[in-house]
This record gives C-alpha cells, sequence and structure tokens, in this order.
C-alpha cells in the first residue's frame, strides 16, 4: 500500500462542526487519518472509522443539500438498465425508482426512518443488508443500481460478492461515486471526502479494476459535468491551487485572498458559469459492469 497523505483528526472534527455535525465519539482517540492506495488505484483511508445513523441523520438535517430527489446519475443509469427487475442498494426513500417510475423494483436501505418514507410511497423497500438479502435471493435480478454508496463502504469486496451472487447471468451493476479524477478529488481537506464519512476513494483506473477480480467487466464510465450546484465548490477550488501553488493547507493570509477574489468572481457572475461544452469532470463519475464467468 502506497501512502499518499494524512489529515489530523482534528481538522476534520473542527470542518464537520461547521456543518453542523460533532464527529468527537469517533475521532477523540485519533491522531491522525492516512490515505493509502493499492495496486488497483483503490484509496482507503487508516483507520477506517464509519459514521453510524445518528451521524447521518445530522448532516442531513443540517444540510439540505445532503439528499437530492433529483440526480444526473439516474438518467444515465436508465440508459444501461436492461429488461428485467431492478436492484436498488442504498436506495433512502426511494428517489431513482420515484423519477423513473420503474414497474419491477425492490430497495434496500438501512435507515429505518427512510424505509418507512418509501413505504408510505408505495415502493418496496426493505430494511435488510445487502449481504443477507443477496444469499436468500441468489441470481434473482438483471439490474443492481448504487448511487453514493461505494464510498462509505469499509471493505467493497463484500458489495461485489454480494452483488455477484444476487445479479443473473450478463446482470448489471450501476455504480455512482464521487470521482477522484475530478476538481473535488483533487481536494485535500475535504472533510465529507474523509472519515466517518467516506472511507474509500476511486479512481477511474479502480473502478476498472477493482470489480474484475469479483467477476465483473467494465462496460462504460460516465464523467457528469461540474453540476450548477457545485459551480461555486469548483471556483473555489481552481483559487485555492493558484493562489497556493502547490502548498498542503492554506494560510489564513491565502483564505483571505481567495474570500476577495471570490467575491469579485460573484460580482462579475463569474462564479455561476461552468460551460458544459467544456466537459469539465464534475463531482459525480457513473460505472456500469457487467457480471461474467469467473
Amino acid at each position: 500500500m502506497k501512502r499518499l497523505y494524512a489529515v489530523k483528526a482534528a481538522d476534520l472534527k473542527r470542518q464537520y462542526k461547521a456543518l453542523g455535525t460533532d464527529i468527537s465519539r469517533f475521532v477523540d482517540d485519533i491522531d491522525e487519518f492516512e490515505l493509502l492506495e493499492d495496486e488497483n488505484g483503490l484509496r482507503s483511508w487508516s483507520p477506517p472509522i464509519t459514521g453510524d445513523s445518528r451521524f447521518y441523520s445530522e448532516l442531513a438535517a443540517n444540510n439540505s443539500w445532503y439528499y437530492l430527489p433529483d440526480k444526473k446519475e439516474y438518467d444515465i443509469a436508465l440508459q444501461h438498465i436492461c429488461d428485467g427487475p431492478v436492484l436498488e442498494v442504498g436506495c433512502g426513500e426511494g428517489h431513482f425508482a420515484l423519477k423513473n417510475n420503474i414497474s419491477s423494483y425492490i430497495g434496500l436501505e438501512l435507515n429505518e426512518d427512510a424505509v418507512k418514507r418509501a413505504l408510505s410511497k408505495g415502493l418496496d423497500v426493505k430494511l435488510k443488508d445487502f449481504e443477507e438479502y443477496a444469499i436468500q435471493n441468489p441470481s434473482s435480478v438483471l439490474n443492481l443500481c448504487s448511487f453514493q454508496v461505494l464510498e462509505h463502504l469499509p471493505d467493497p469486496g463484500i458489495f461485489f460478492k454480494s452483488a455477484y451472487k444476487v445479479l443473473g447471468d450478463n446482470g448489471l451493476i450501476i455504480t455512482a461515486v464521487p470521482s477522484e479524477d475530478s476538481f473535488a478529488g483533487s481536494i485535500r481537506y475535504n472533510c465529507l471526502n474523509a472519515p466517518p464519512h467516506h472511507i474509500t476513494r476511486w479512481t477511474d483506473k479502480c473502478l476498472k479494476q477493482y470489480p474484475i477480480k469479483y467477476g465483473f467487466e467494465c462496460v462504460d464510465i460516465v464523467h457528469i459535468p461540474v453540476e450548477p450546484i457545485h459551480y461555486g465548490w469548483f471556483w473555489s477550488t481552481l483559487l485555492d491551487r493558484a493562489i497556493n501553488q502547490g502548498g498542503e493547507k492554506l494560510s489564513i493570509k491565502n483564505k483571505i485572498k481567495r474570500k476577495i477574489l471570490m467575491k469579485m468572481l460573484n460580482s462579475l457572475n463569474t462564479i455561476s458559469i461552468v460551460p458544459e461544452e467544456f466537459c469539465i469532470p464534475g463531482h459525480t463519475v457513473v460505472a456500469v459492469h457487467k457480471k461474467v464467468a469467473l
């Protein structure tokens, strides 16, 4: 394993506090988290501390952008889904199914409140662990979707093993994850891309190679361009790079410079523009894999 860099637990704690979430119970006995990379390009945090239901409830309650009902990855997934039943792992309250009016659909979710909301909308959503469901329902679906879930798992191999069990021959996995090959992946000190929120980070190389040993071949990798909700974040990141010139953390002086420059961009209305024709990779990448014989 190659060590890329480390972040201080105390720094993450301060960032999460600004988001209305206290992570003391997760990090008070930890000095720092190391980001490691294996031979397949999978990046993982050590130690792999994961959040609990209270952690995610606080994030969602205090930040309106956390759960969005409509995502571009839904449209991309719909283009690849083949005829047959759809299983969504980590479905929340079922936004994907509702948006696309999928007739043969089963959702799995571990958040009890989200399951109740999905059931109230008439969706077939179960409060069940994916590994358990796959064992009980082998070769039962042809399409497996999972949006913004893989990066939260300390051992994604379990996910792919379960996917192989539950999918029929030539079944598809469609996953969406934050892209390490985007502007967002270049940010070292982003608490949402570190424990206890994200445990793994995915490059294109990893998305192509990692699932091979579990019986999947890559069919497609689709980068979603920078989306309007992230325009300000995108420009702020570019300014950070320009001001800091490769340094690890912005000094107070440089933070003030960035704030002034952001105000200037905002006054010129530039902050709300990232031309789509530039095709600049945004936060999310969608990967499509097909089950093959082991």
